[in-house]
């Protein structure tokens, strides 16, 4: 299969392999020939292919295989020729097939990845990364089709109205299993309960945890640290550094992947928790740092030092295939008392203090990985601001993040 591998090695040696070893299509693997053309069959067709991997397990949907028949002209599932697409354009492609999903798929899908596989020179194929989608069951509309589709090991089928009903509700089920795992796991940080050592004193927390979290994560990052397309370690610890610090070394634990620093004060110990399902969990003991007075912290700094890492994260996930939506939330422990200042030297009377020794911000959900991460994490800041007696952080200019001047 593919799906489990990062798109990056999913390249013309792996697809000839795919016909060698006689790879037949499943529940997360189909092939096609051609591109569907613009008349009202292969719409459907296509329409009910990549819906039914997303409201399933998510798979790749790849063009420019042809699929090899038994003598009685049935077809195997197995690839016959690898034949390419003739005439390609990717971005034509990509702009026609992205409009055909976003007109007639209701709700709208995530994301779908378009890869193309070069054959030089012969003509290149084409893979459709869907990934599975927590959002919602997503029902084809084309011409007032109004079906729902998934998909088993025999290919695809469509729901009935009892499974349509269970799907539903197993999409309320994954955001609020989230929100309990997140705040268990801020409980276990508030009492020192974590994967490496940590100290008391103030902490940041940050959580970034995908709806569909899937073992095909896991797998393509097990790929990725020990295969070709990550010369070293230290790439990956880049993308996954601590809010605040460079992890100084890391390795498996039981929860996934752990990246940390190793300071001899543990208050200000940092790491990074991956886990199984591409979530990240954040801890920092660095960005936190209350000014000589005692009566708070600068908020632009930590709002900077967040931005610069969750960008990093979501290169991370892009990788990986970790796919939106994600619950993303940001918590500080042991900041009672305390309050957001601005810069130095700005004059402006601090209007409030923290009322509480863990203040937890309300999750978003991020649905696409490519919005810049500073528009991303505002709602956030504005809310960790509103604890300190601001209306919302006074760094954003024109909606975007701007460090303040002294």
């Amino acid at each position: 299969m593919t799906f489990d591998l990062p798109l990056a090695q999913v390249d013309a040696g792996r697809i000839e392999a795919l016909r060698a070893d006689g790879v037949r299509e499943g529940r997360q693997l189909e092939y096609k020939e051609v591109l569907p053309s613009n008349n009202d069959d292969d719409k459907r067709e296509f329409l009910s292919d990549v819906t039914s991997f997303a409201n399933t397990a998510g798979g790749d949907l790849i063009f420019g295989l042809r699929e090899r028949r038994d003598t009685e002209g049935k077809p195997t599932g197995e690839i016959d020729a690898v034949v390419g697409l003739q005439s390609f354009n990717l971005d034509a492609e990509r702009l026609r097939l992205e409009a055909m999903m976003r007109d007639a798929v209701a709700p709208r899908m995530p994301p779908v990845t378009f890869h193309e596989i070069r054959r030089e020179p012969n003509p290149p194929c084409l893979l459709l990364r869907i990934p599975r989608s927590w959002a919602a069951l997503h029902m084809v509309t084309f011409r007032n089709l109004s079906r729902f589709f998934a998909r088993g090991s025999g290919g695809k089928y469509q729901l009935d109205v009892h499974e349509i009903r269970a799907g539903f509700v197993a999409a309320e089920t994954a955001y609020e299993r989230l929100r309990r795992l997140r705040a268990e796991r801020v409980t276990r940080v508030a009492g020192l309960e974590t994967p490496v050592p940590v100290g008391d004193g103030a902490k940041l927390v940050l959580h970034a945890l995908p709806v569909g979290g899937l073992e095909d994560a896991w797998s393509r990052f097990l790929v990725l640290i020990g295969g070709q397309a990550m010369q070293h370690e230290t790439q990956i610890a880049s993308m996954l550094q601590p809010v605040g610090q460079f992890p100084a070394t890391w390795g498996f634990n039981l929860d996934g992947y752990v990246l940390h620093t190793l300071d001899n004060d543990l208050s200000r110990q940092c790491y990074t928790q991956l886990f199984r399902e591409g979530g990240l969990e954040i801890v920092s003991g660095r960005v936190l740092v209350r000014v000589s007075d005692g009566s708070g912290f600068y908020g632009w700094g930590m709002e900077g030092a967040v931005i610069g890492c969750f960008a990093r994260y979501q290169e991370f996930w892009r990788v990986i295939g970790v796919t939106p939506p994600l619950l993303v939330g940001l918590t500080l422990i042991g900041v009672k008392g305390w309050t957001v200042l601005r810069q130095p030297y700005h004059f402006s009377t601090a209007r409030g203090t923290f009322d509480r020794d863990v203040v937890m911000s309300p999750e978003i959900v991020m649905t696409d990985l490519n919005i810049p991460a500073d528009i991303v994490l505002r709602p956030l800041f504005d809310f960790l601001w509103n604890g300190g007696g601001w209306a919302g952080s006074p760094n954003y200019r024109d909606g975007r993040w701007v460090a303040p001047t002294t």
